[in-house]
């Protein structure tokens, strides 16, 4: 008849040995010394031999005990490959996850290589696009989650974080006289691009749309070079641009950026993979303050 161990009892005899303490091993495992002493002694009674030679507190393995040690750190870590390989069943092939193509730097250098620390038998498909062009990959199932700009109707979006909207111009910027603003805008289907219309409605000037990108760097640099105004969220103005003042009031919108996914079979897959993008969003010190606001 095959003998069977058990797992919680073969943990506190390698704790044990690896301490040779009896009183640090029940504070490790959580038991009273008495119930680490009746946990070895059922193993020794399994086994028929003795396990520890005992010295007052002391733990001494015998040479039964060191040959015990040699399969119960094999069987320890064969169990928590197991849990491990059945935790993460589905994402032992791929993964597809997508972002926005202006935070991909920032991905790369701060999310990315935690990715692949936690999930180490994956492989790893990056998508660039547009928020709502990662929704409806999501939508799709062609990727398992992404980092979206957020919006109203997609209640499931958890925030990673959220940033002020501005109108801004190149530093010394003078506002054309007698002539329509002109004005940057990102030619796709984004959010900030429904937000930018949305202002310019508001604000009753004249404008004329004079440069388009699908790029946010695109567009900064025709703010930078005096081409165009735009707006642009806290994080992507640079000391090299001013805050435009007259008939451009505070943007009563902001940008929310969150973790949006699909049908996942773990939330802790979810969980894990929110953690880690919010800590590289800190590591990058990615959010920061526009210039010259208080």
């Amino acid at each position: 008849m095959n003998k069977h161990v058990n797992l919680e009892y073969l943990n506190t005899f390698v704790i044990a040995a690896e301490t040779g303490k009896l009183n640090v091993t029940s504070e490790l495992v959580f038991r009273s010394p008495s119930a680490v002493s009746t946990q070895i002694k059922v193993l020794e009674e399994q086994f028929e031999t003795k396990l520890f030679i005992r010295s007052k507190n002391s733990l001494i393995l015998t040479s039964d005990g060191e040959t015990l040690l040699k399969y119960a750190l094999d069987i320890l870590e064969l169990n928590n490959a197991a849990f491990y390989s059945l935790k993460n069943e589905s994402w032992t092939g791929n993964i597809s996850f997508g972002l926005p193509t202006d935070y991909a730097k920032m991905f790369i250098t701060y999310i990315y290589p935690e990715f692949l620390k936690e999930f180490p038998s994956c492989h790893f498909n990056i998508e660039c696009s547009r928020s709502r062009a990662l929704r409806r990959s999501i939508e799709r199932g062609s990727i398992s989650a992404a980092i979206v700009a957020m919006e109203p109707q997609f209640r499931d979006d958890r925030l990673l974080w959220e940033e002020p909207l501005y109108w801004v111009c190149a530093k010394g910027y003078s506002m054309p006289e007698n002539k329509a603003l002109p004005v940057a805008l990102f030619s796709d289907d984004c959010i900030i691009n429904t937000y930018t219309l949305y202002s310019l409605k508001h604000m009753e000037v004249e404008y004329d749309i004079v440069f388009t990108s699908t790029m946010s760097e695109n567009i900064e640099e025709a703010v930078r070079r005096g081409i165009a105004v735009s707006l642009l969220p806290a994080s992507s103005i640079t000391n090299d641009m001013d805050l435009m003042s007259g008939p451009f009031p505070d943007v009563p919108l902001t940008l929310k950026v969150g973790f949006a996914h699909g049908d996942m079979p773990d939330s802790d897959v979810c969980d894990s993979m929110f953690s880690i993008i919010s800590t590289g969003i800190q590591k990058a010190g990615f959010i920061k303050p526009a210039p010259h606001l208080p």
